[in-house]
């Protein structure tokens, strides 16, 4: 543990995770502004995320590469989390749970990039399950943790109650639509981008924290 804070002395931990959350949102951004090169139609109703994974011009390699360094990138972002909870004395059970599930969804993240849609689209869709299903269960036992914590502020621990749900509602609206119920696919897409902007601002949230309780 001593080795794992020093490294996070020298690294600020929460540039770390403001450097992960613009890594991401740059490289699905470049993405998608090759996708439009070829394909104008492309908007946050009509494809997935993922499809950017086989998208032309490009921009799956760009998608590929850069969701599998997220991936990697989020696993250290992860650890410092923990450590931060661990040093305000935060149950060690919920961090746990919540550290376990968030080497889920590294490990989801990293096999969205690895196994796209078009060529592995079980391993692909194992792993988009991996990915949302590990976030959910992150906030929630991160967000209980911190509740539970007096000297942490209600404002950075509530909102992951609200966020994380979204997770959840895109994995059962795929599943309808996957299922053939005719549930529309324009709300299933949709979602699907909620779910990782509502990550995302999760996570921006705890950097804004962790950045003022230095």
């Amino acid at each position: 543990m001593e080795k794992i804070d020093k490294f996070y002395e020298k690294i600020n931990g929460s540039y770390l995770i403001f450097t992960g959350i613009g890594l991401s949102l740059l490289v699905i951004l470049i993405a998608v502004i090759l996708f439009i090169q070829v394909d104008p139609t492309f908007n946050m109703y009509s494809k997935f995320i993922s499809d950017l994974g086989d998208g032309p011009n490009n921009s799956n390699i760009v998608f590929n590469t850069g969701i599998i360094i997220s991936g990697i990138f989020n696993f250290f972002i992860y650890i410092y989390l923990t450590r931060f909870l661990q040093k305000k004395q935060g149950n060690e059970k919920l961090i746990l749970l919540a550290f376990i599930s968030a080497i889920i969804s590294v490990i989801g993240t990293i096999m969205v990039g690895l196994f796209t849609s078009d060529t592995e689209n079980t391993l692909h869709r194992t792993g988009a399950a991996m990915s949302f299903f590990g976030s959910f269960f992150l906030i929630i036992f991160f967000g209980i943790a911190e509740y539970k914590i007096s000297d942490i502020p209600n404002k950075y621990s509530v909102p992951g109650f609200i966020l994380a749900p979204i997770s959840i509602v895109f994995l059962v609206f795929f599943l309808l639509l996957i299922l053939n119920t005719g549930f529309s696919s324009e709300i299933t897409i949709f979602t699907e981008w909620l779910a990782f902007f509502a990550n995302t601002t999760w996570l921006f949230i705890q950097g804004i924290y962790t950045l003022r309780e230095k």
